[in-house]
């Protein structure tokens, strides 16, 4: 036969009008508890029995504030676990609130020590903490009813269930043990208390309340680890971890289990700790008899409570609590009608939270998680249309930072390049604003690679650039727009390229540096200029550096005609020709070599070079192949310069160009200073004849 459910574990509504409430219920009383604890809040609650109203405060200010706009009794719980200052804080809340009744809670090692601390003060009375539950009770009422008269008549006696300490100051009770009760006296007090165990469990919501707010662990509700965040990655659920229940069950008597029961109960010990708790007791009880009626009423009581965590946890976005309150709900009460609308609620606000912080992945794992619990999909409809919505913008996204990526890193068009990333971003949202812009961005960049090519000149390679970019998106107009703008990069380019060559001329030209040295004079930098354009075509600034370098030819070969190096003068002559020097200027050089021939010097003209083809050499002696070159066979050549002068003697010999170098140089040297010639004469005058030979040095057969 199933056992009924007993009266002491049961919980009575405790609010007005139950059989169980006394007196005082009827009166309602506003309760401000200065306390950093929720299970000293969930201790106070069920010691009131739903018979004030708590409200928890962090402060004295806090607590001032509320207990001055409080329309009913006010009574003051004061923790002086979380204070430094309780005499303080006594003294401004008697100060600023009229008729306010006082209590102190402090641990049984510093009662007697804050009390003494408190000596003077309006302090109702000292309560130990832990909370001894039938002396709390007793004060509590008594406190309770003094609120009634405290303005009028001052503080009342004290409870019969409390005796004044010997040492306690007067108007400030310290509470004792207390006496044993006798079987004749009315057990008003444990009534009250049995009766305010039920009501308890609502005011224990506000301890939740004041926890969520303050985020420190609940001591029936510790915080799970939280559901872990699932990887954001579309296309890929990872599934979002579910909170552990408790589903163990315990052996033992059905007796002795129902004793743990109520003692956990008592406790608050709902479901934790791990298999010492009221869940697990019940279930344990229900395990040996299945229709035991105080398990079946523990269970209902203990989902009661789950469902105060639940709907606070919900009430503050604190889903992973939330989500641990229903799981345990559904151990604990499997056919509660509210579970369905609980879990529709729940999945709703985590997706709502994930779609908030833009976590597609997470959002979507919920989802998948939602319908395999039974959540009609219809109930989550808009949010599953906002899911796949943030799914295919991250996506997007995400692609459209890929061809960014690739086209910061240089990789247009290479395995897993910009381009690739392109087609991919093409292929899930084609007319996308994001898909424009990357494709924009990518032919800006394959246009920027023409654009180089086209200025170095690599016309293959800037074809083929043209060619990718029109593939990937690049218009007629965009390719138009390149053209005009490469055409236009081109023509400022060989100007500044010209302009550069003739600033260098005139800088050799000042310098002296007319004919040499051969890659940096002046002569270079104008024939690198006229390569530059169009055969025939020359500009103005080159006209007249070219008319400004024929100018100091001549100048440069009358100089070296007085001073008599005639190969030098011929030399500049030519060159001068070359740079446009006009016949009269040609003349007038002509008459200077007159005047140098009359005064002994050296004519320049182009004579000379025939001068120089007709002269004889009237002795000779070959050169000696050099006994090192010979053994190592070793051939060459050797180009040599000098002066026949106006005997015939070779003179300012020198090696112009040897290969190899330094090998046949002094046999060279040795053999033409040997030599003699007939000499010349130009117009009666005995002139110098500047001579180039080449000498080969081949090895015998």
């Amino acid at each position: 036969m199933a056992n009924p459910a007993s009266k002491a574990s049961q919980e009575p509504s405790g609010v007005p009008g139950s059989a169980a409430a006394p007196a005082s219920a009827q009166h309602p009383a506003d309760l401000a508890a200065l306390t950093g604890r929720d299970d000293f809040l969930l201790e106070l609650g069920e010691v009131l029995g739903g018979r004030a109203s708590v409200h928890p405060a962090d402060s004295i200010e806090a607590a001032i504030e509320q207990l001055s706009h409080a329309r009913h009794r006010r009574l003051l719980v004061i923790d002086s676990r979380d204070t430094g200052e309780v005499r303080n804080n006594v003294e401004r809340a008697a100060e600023k609130i009229p008729g306010v009744v006082i209590l102190v809670f402090a641990e049984a090692q510093v009662e007697k020590e804050i009390a003494a601390a408190l000596k003077g003060t309006k302090v109702f009375a000292v309560l130990p903490v832990p909370v001894e539950y039938t002396k709390t009770a007793a004060v509590l009422e008594a406190a309770l009813d003094d609120t009634e008269q405290a303005n009028a008549k001052g503080p009342r006696a004290p409870p019969a269930a409390t005796e004044l300490s010997a040492d306690a100051p007067h108007g400030m009770r310290s509470q004792l043990p207390l006496r044993p009760q006798t079987s004749a006296e009315p057990d008003a007090r444990r009534l009250l208390l049995w009766s305010g165990v039920g009501a308890g469990v609502l005011v224990a919501a506000a301890g939740a309340t004041w926890f969520l707010m303050h985020g420190k662990p609940h001591a029936s509700a510790p915080t799970p680890t939280g559901r872990a965040v699932a990887t954001a990655i579309t296309g890929h659920l990872t599934p979002v971890a579910q909170p552990v229940v408790d589903t163990s069950i315990v052996q033992g008597r059905v007796d002795d289990l129902l004793d743990k029961a109520r003692r956990a109960m008592f406790q608050r010990h709902f479901t934790t700790p791990k298999g010492a708790n009221a869940l697990v007791y019940y279930r344990s009880v229900l395990a040996a008899d299945r229709t035991n009626g105080e398990a079946l009423d523990g269970l209902r009581r203990v989902g009661n409570v789950l469902v105060s965590r639940f709907t606070d946890a919900m009430d503050h976005s604190q889903f992973p609590v939330a989500a641990l309150a229903l799981a345990t709900l559904k151990v604990a009460q499997p056919s509660d009608p509210r579970i369905p609308t609980f879990q529709r609620r729940l999945y709703g606000g985590e997706i709502s939270q994930a779609l908030a912080g833009n976590h597609a992945g997470q959002a979507a794992a919920l989802l998948a998680q939602a319908a395999q619990a039974g959540v009609a999909p219809a109930a989550l409809s808009g949010l599953q249309a906002r899911v796949t919505q943030l799914q295919q913008s991250q996506q997007t996204q995400n692609l459209a930072t890929a061809v960014a990526n690739s086209i910061r890193a240089d990789n247009l068009t290479g395995p897993g390049g910009a381009e690739a990333e392109l087609a991919r971003l093409r292929t899930v949202a084609p007319t996308a604003t994001t898909t424009q812009r990357a494709t924009q961005a990518l032919t800006e960049a394959m246009l920027a690679k023409a654009r180089q090519d086209g200025l170095a000149g690599n016309s293959v390679e800037e074809n083929r650039w043209l060619a990718t970019a029109q593939s990937n998106g690049a218009s007629a107009s965009d390719i138009a727009a390149f053209q005009r703008q490469l055409a236009t990069e081109e023509a400022g380019a060989a100007r500044a390229k010209v302009n550069g060559l003739l600033a260098r001329a005139r800088a050799r030209i000042e310098s002296g540096a007319l004919t040499s040295p051969a890659a940096d004079s002046a002569a270079y930098y104008l024939l690198t200029v006229e390569s530059t354009h169009p055969t025939g075509t020359i500009l103005a600034a080159e006209q007249h550096a070219r008319s400004e370098l024929a100018s100091k030819l001549l100048a440069r070969a009358e100089s070296e005609a007085h001073a008599g190096d005639a190969a030098a003068s011929q030399a500049d002559m030519t060159q001068a020709r070359q740079w446009g020097a006009t016949a009269a200027e040609i003349r007038a050089a002509a008459a200077a070599d007159q005047v140098a021939l009359r005064q002994g010097g050296q004519p320049t003209g182009a004579d000379l070079m025939q001068l120089a083809a007709g002269l004889q050499r009237v002795r000779y002696t070959p050169p000696s192949y050099p006994d090192r070159a010979l053994s190592e066979r070793i051939t060459g050549e050797v180009t040599v310069q000098y002066v026949v002068d106006k005997k015939g003697v070779p003179r300012d010999v020198r090696v112009i160009t040897a290969r190899p170098s330094g090998v046949f140089d002094r046999a060279t040297l040795d053999a033409i200073r040997s030599w003699r010639y007939k000499p010349v004469n130009y117009h009666g005058h005995p002139v110098d004849v500047p001579v180039r030979t080449l000498i080969r040095y081949v090895l015998p057969n």
